[in-house]
């Protein structure tokens, strides 16, 4: 009988630096073929509130963030796979399977806690490489990324100290009873622009989005 051969997993041999330049371009070429449409969007939502500059360029990259990943065209298709399909000719088989390995992010908002990030929406908490120093108790906004075994903020994300929780909490229940179970994910940049509202109501500076280096 023959042994069970061993299965020697592929390994990333991809430097991060040119996973996160061609990251960049992902995000570029998606700008760049839905611009009309998000701008319009993005017009349409802050013109809603008493947004300043600074609030809608933060909703735009929070918006932008999600949408690569989640947002659909006709076809189906996301930025993200739209940009694979058009150049894994143009890439290293390395590169391709790092990219595409991104294809699952985690969007919602987090908790940091002694143990890492609690993500409110599955209750799991996981080890981030925060971009800044953050105290247990602040809340986190955003997308996080799984790069080469760790997981870290997008290209943008919003950081509010511990003593706004509860008026996020109560925003975030209340806006999870009215979409329903399951649906945080798909309305995630409706959740940004009452985020936002809630933050002017408060008369709290806005943090503003932090670029990917």
């Amino acid at each position: 009988m023959k042994k069970d051969r061993k299965v020697i997993p592929f390994p990333l041999l991809v430097e991060e630096s040119e996973l996160l330049a061609e990251l960049k371009k992902l995000y570029e070429q998606a700008a760049l073929a839905r611009s009309t449409q998000w701008t319009n969007y993005i017009q349409e939502i802050a013109s809603e509130g008493t947004w300043h500059l600074k609030d809608a360029e933060l909703f735009r990259d929070l918006f932008i963030d999600w949408a690569v990943f989640f947002e659909t065209d006709e076809d189906g298709m996301t930025p993200h796979g739209r940009y694979l399909a058009d150049h894994k000719a143009d890439m290293s088989p390395a590169l391709y399977h790092a990219l595409r390995g991104l294809a699952v992010p985690r969007c919602s908002v987090f908790e940091v806690t002694e143990d890492g990030l609690r993500d409110w929406e599955t209750k799991e908490t996981y080890i981030v490489t925060l971009p800044e120093v953050r105290e247990p108790g602040d809340v986190m906004l955003g997308k996080l990324l799984d790069i080469r075994g760790s997981w870290r903020f997008g290209s943008a994300f919003l950081a509010l100290p511990a003593k706004m929780a509860g008026n996020v909490s109560d925003l975030y229940v209340d806006f999870t009873d009215e979409v329903g179970p399951g649906a945080f994910l798909d309305q995630f940049p409706e959740f940004c622009a009452e985020l936002i509202d809630l933050l002017l109501d408060l008369e709290e500076g806005i943090i503003v989005p932090k670029p990917l280096k």
